[in-house]
């Protein structure tokens, strides 16, 4: 499986970027995460998003979307979460009560999500939170998690590192916001905070960092 840990490079990547800081206006796009993502291509990953009733951790979501390594849909659903949605996601989202009244829950989802998760490569816009709001909207239907967290690489820390700012009190680089991964790249597909969008423009960002060519 991916061990996402090391696609975000180490102690020498570190090392070669302290020196690159200062010199080279951002992003720095060191060999090293372009090859990363190239790596990375070469195992026909998925990518997946969710949305979701907030980031605690009694959350679940409210839809998701998979689509693959092209970024064509393969799977997007809204889910009644079997609870209520807080203003301040829905103001985040777009998705109402009402949206996800009539929707399917996740008992009834969860067997074509995992069908095409196992197994799989899976890209993931800070996968930490999305594989965690996988297992707690699992954990609230009674459902085990199949899913091992090596199967996920974090796209977000792929692109931090090839962003190349560096965060001096975490010792890392710093996260970036999807939206502006997009915009910097020049790709055109908004990030909507809709599922199947979000997951289309990480796929997207992945192969974008994986053909770039510093000017």
């Amino acid at each position: 499986m991916y061990e996402s840990g090391r696609h975000t490079g180490g102690t020498v990547l570190a090392m070669r970027y302290n020196t690159l800081r200062g010199f080279m206006p951002y992003p720095i796009a060191h060999p090293m995460v372009i090859q990363r993502a190239q790596a990375v291509l070469e195992l026909q990953p998925i990518y997946l998003d969710t949305e979701t009733t907030g980031t605690g951790q009694t959350d679940r979501i409210i839809q998701i979307g998979i689509v693959d390594t092209h970024g064509e849909p393969l799977f997007q659903s809204l889910v009644n979460p079997g609870m209520p949605i807080p203003a301040e996601s829905s103001a985040v989202n777009g998705i109402t009560d009402e949206m996800v009244r009539d929707a399917p829950v996740w008992t009834q989802l969860w067997p074509d999500v995992e069908a095409i998760l196992k197994g799989r490569v899976i890209g993931i816009y800070n996968a930490e939170f999305d594989l965690r709001l996988l297992r707690q909207t699992n954990k609230a239907a009674g459902l085990p998690m199949s899913i091992e967290t090596n199967q996920a690489f974090c796209v977000m820390k792929l692109f931090a590192a090839f962003y190349g700012e560096w965060n001096a009190r975490n010792n890392g680089f710093k996260s970036q916001k999807l939206e502006f991964a997009g915009r910097l790249l020049s790709i055109p597909i908004p990030n909507s905070h809709d599922a199947i969008d979000d997951a289309r423009l990480t796929a997207a960002l992945t192969h974008a960092i994986a053909n770039f060519h510093p000017k």
